[in-house]
């Protein structure tokens, strides 16, 4: 058997990629812009249809728009032809991917497309093609060559067709103003709806807070946190409002300062400001205060600086935010 350097060959695949993206990054035209205009004002859905190769990009498209604030479905050419035109409204949009824009069956689906008079537009390798020529807008995704040595196996082409649908899904994702919150409600299971959706009040420690009264000894406050261990205790005033809290770090500081205890009182020696939160932030942000100040929890205050609860660190953890 010959002998290959399979990772010159890998490199000049990703080089082929790379100088084929780039070209189609200097097409970038009104055009895109257009496109833009036109899916953003459409009452419908987003119609993808592609065939071969072209119906991976076409339903991965549709999939993107979906998740991202443009309504989307993916039709196969060829189902297309076998009754599921259906799905079709005078309200959508029709979106072709096509790098040869001359696909029989491509070809079959204009014509009824165009009876529907809804706009068309089309990503593929030929502005001249066919289904070029009968679209309303074109994206011209063509490359010279593919990365396959035979100039066959469609591949750079694939790339560049996939990388102008993603672009304009993002270009339309910022400007519907799109948000982390509106994409948690796509993805309610696995990991990016349970970042993005829980909230601090889901976890929060609510019943058998430790909270001390400012007037009382330090010795005593030393047996309330060690009760609890959380390693600090919340302090109140009479009406219930945070003043500050003593945590574990405070007590070593004292008895560095001052051994003899016996005289001195919690709100002489606590953190009179610290991280607080409100109990409909995300539990995200709230892993990212944590973070950022070093610290293993938060309090949760309600508008009056009220206690509602206490958010630790064990707790994000354990919902599966990290």
């Amino acid at each position: 058997m010959k002998k290959i350097n399979k990772r010159r060959i890998a490199n000049k695949v990703m080089a082929s990629g790379i100088s084929a993206l780039n070209s189609v990054f200097k097409k970038i035209n009104k055009d895109f812009d257009l496109a833009c205009d036109v899916i953003l004002k459409c009452k419908g859905k987003v119609i993808t249809i592609g065939i071969g190769k072209s119906s991976y990009i076409a339903a991965k498209t549709a999939a993107t728009f979906s998740s991202t604030g443009t309504p989307s479905m993916f039709l196969h050419a060829a189902e297309a032809l076998h009754g599921d035109m259906g799905v079709i409204s005078k309200d959508d949009i029709v979106l072709f991917f096509s790098n040869s824009g001359e696909t029989n069956e491509i070809m079959l689906i204009l014509p009824l497309i165009k009876l529907l008079r809804i706009p068309i537009i089309s990503i593929t390798g030929s502005k001249k093609s066919t289904l070029g020529r009968a679209s309303n807008i074109v994206l011209d995704s063509g490359v010279k060559n593919e990365a396959c040595p035979l100039n066959l196996t469609p591949t750079s082409s694939v790339l560049t067709a996939l990388c102008l649908a993603d672009a304009l899904a993002i270009t339309l994702l910022e400007c519907r103003g799109f948000t982390s919150q509106d994409f948690a409600k796509s993805h309610p299971q696995g990991e990016l709806g349970k970042r993005l959706l829980k909230k601090v009040n889901n976890l929060m420690y609510t019943k058998k807070l430790p909270i001390i009264k400012n007037n009382i000894p330090l010795r005593k406050a030393i047996n309330i946190i060690t009760q609890f261990n959380l390693g600090f205790a919340v302090i109140t005033d009479r009406n219930k409002k945070v003043l500050g809290v003593f945590t574990d770090g405070d007590l070593r500081r004292t008895l560095e300062k001052k051994p003899d205890i016996s005289t001195l009182h919690i709100y002489d020696l606590m953190t009179k400001k610290p991280v607080t939160i409100t109990e409909d932030t995300l539990a995200a942000e709230a892993l990212n205060l944590m973070e950022e100040k070093e610290i293993a929890a938060l309090l949760v205050l309600d508008e009056k600086n009220k206690l509602l609860g206490i958010l630790t660190l064990n707790e994000i953890i354990k919902s599966g935010i990290s």
